[in-house]
């Protein structure tokens, strides 16, 4: 078990295997590094594989503090100066590829030698000229009864929010052992994080992201349906696709042998 400390004396739990090309696995709202349990083993035969615990997430110190998207930005900043990475493909899920862009935002493409979305919008609330929201549709009233939920009923609205991230609705207990992982996170750092990323709209960002991306999006999602992957790719300078036929928000859980192969493709391209 690895950590770093912070500059604000945050303790930040790591995972660093493998040798060879550098990745970085980011995970999602309120997961933790456990969730790359089918990839991070098979991708560090021939990379070197870095996990890492968001702050306030997994096995990382709790605080009440820097639970925004930039800070979690900067949080990766620091971990990859203090490894000496200096040339990483950074891979977000979700919530992860929105740190990706905060970082870009902030750093530019320093440090990147690549990046891999896997399954995120870069603006979650909807609008007259936008296609692309949470759910197909999520509105101010949708974040406030969802965030609401969280405070007074939280396994009634994660829960769901669980079982549709996959293309096929999960046994229970399934669905139960993802929220045990989710409850590390207080309902106050989630909630915190959250609003940040419901009211962030990192479309600007996305030409400055200059460096090869590759986006992996199931076909069968429900958490951003449509195509998505299709108006990212005309977005960024440099993209390409690969789908999930039979996967929803999470391919590398769903697909996981094809996730790894079509990774690892891209990671020595």
């Amino acid at each position: 078990m690895a950590y770093l400390e912070l500059p604000d004396g945050v303790p930040l739990y790591y995972e660093d295997r493998g040798s060879g090309p550098a990745v970085l696995l980011i995970h999602g709202w309120t997961m933790n590094s456990t969730f790359w349990g089918q990839n991070a083993g098979p991708l560090s035969e021939t990379n070197r594989v870095i996990t890492v615990d968001l702050r306030g997430h997994g096995l990382s110190g709790k605080t009440d503090e820097g639970h925004t998207l930039d800070q979690y930005a900067r949080d990766v900043r620091d971990l990859l100066v203090h490894l000496g990475v200096r040339d990483v493909c950074m891979v977000g899920w979700s919530m992860g590829t929105a740190v990706i862009l905060a970082y870009v935002r902030q750093f530019g493409c320093d440090l990147m030698r690549s990046a891999a979305f896997v399954d995120q919008s870069p603006r979650f609330l909807d609008g007259e000229d936008w296609d692309f929201p949470l759910m197909g549709g999520y509105s101010t009233t949708d974040l406030a009864v969802f965030t609401q939920g969280m405070r007074y009923a939280r396994p009634s609205v994660v829960k769901p929010f669980i079982a549709a991230c996959f293309a096929e609705t999960p046994p229970a207990e399934v669905v139960d052992a993802v929220y045990a992982e989710t409850t590390k996170t207080a309902t106050s750092a989630a909630l915190s994080v959250w609003y940040d990323m419901a009211y962030a709209d990192l479309r600007p960002v996305l030409q400055s992201l200059s460096v090869p991306t590759l986006l992996m999006y199931g076909t069968r999602s429900k958490i951003f349906p449509g195509r998505l992957d299709d108006w990212l790719a005309e977005q960024l300078p440099q993209a390409q696709v690969a789908r999930f036929d039979n996967s929803g928000h999470a391919p590398f859980s769903e697909e996981p042998d094809r996730f790894n192969e079509i990774l690892n493709v891209f990671l020595r391209s």
